[in-house]
């Protein structure tokens, strides 16, 4: 069963998160704290942080969020190497070391009580991607699948996403994956508010998942 869809809504109650975004900590980000920060403050589109192998940068920005609202959450996460490809770990409270075994890293982010998200599963021009023949022998320990991936070329890879993450009922993220200011706030998805993982959990498997497509995908609107 695909995920549901919809196109962009803009009911005020409802949170526009981007669930992936870099930092200048990832090392190929020209995006500064400050300026995703700012990005935030003129859009109202929740950026998560998620560097590779660090949480440096989340905490930067989570820092400079929570002076512009105390509500939001703070959300610790790192886009984690593995010995078989890339996850996200969210609502961490220290980092994870890179290029442990797939499942030694997942259970360190889920021994922190934290969410396990597996970003661009299909996109064929990644070597960081997980590895295909393992997606489906872990899968019972993602949590959450990137149904789209603002930098992945082909639109069929980002429905191949959905289509998995439909085949294991798991819900879908939205991301950027931003490394330059100008693809801040060009994608994300709306949600009730949270501020804990099982919170997040709830809000993303609940209605429909509703996110912006531009011309560079016509076929997904």
């Amino acid at each position: 069963m695909k995920p549901p869809m919809g196109p962009v809504i803009s009911r005020p109650d409802l949170w526009k998160f981007d669930m992936h975004v870099h930092s200048v900590y990832s090392g190929d980000s020209f995006n500064e704290p400050g300026i995703i920060s700012d990005n935030f403050r003129k859009t109202g589109i929740l950026p998560l942080v998620c560097d590779h192998n660090t949480t440096a940068g989340s905490a930067a920005v989570s820092h400079d969020l929570r002076k512009i609202d105390p509500q939001i959450p703070e959300i610790l996460a790192e886009e984690v190497m593995t010995r078989q490809g890339e996850v996200v770990g969210l609502f961490l409270s220290e980092m994870v070391p890179a290029y442990l075994d797939i499942r030694e890293t997942m259970d360190l982010i889920h021994g922190q009580g934290g969410l396990v998200l597996l970003p661009h599963p299909f996109c064929s021009w990644r070597g960081s991607r997980l590895w295909e023949e393992y997606a489906a022998e872990i899968v019972r320990c993602i949590d959450i699948v990137e149904g789209f991936n603002g930098r992945v070329i082909h639109a069929e890879e980002n429905a191949a996403a959905r289509e998995f993450a439909g085949r294991y009922n798991k819900p879908i993220s939205v991301g950027s994956d931003s490394h330059r200011p100008q693809d801040l706030g060009r994608w994300w998805l709306e949600l009730e508010p949270f501020s804990t993982p099982e919170e997040l959990m709830k809000a993303l498997l609940a209605g429909t998942v509703r996110f912006p497509v531009l011309e560079r995908f016509p076929e997904e609107k």
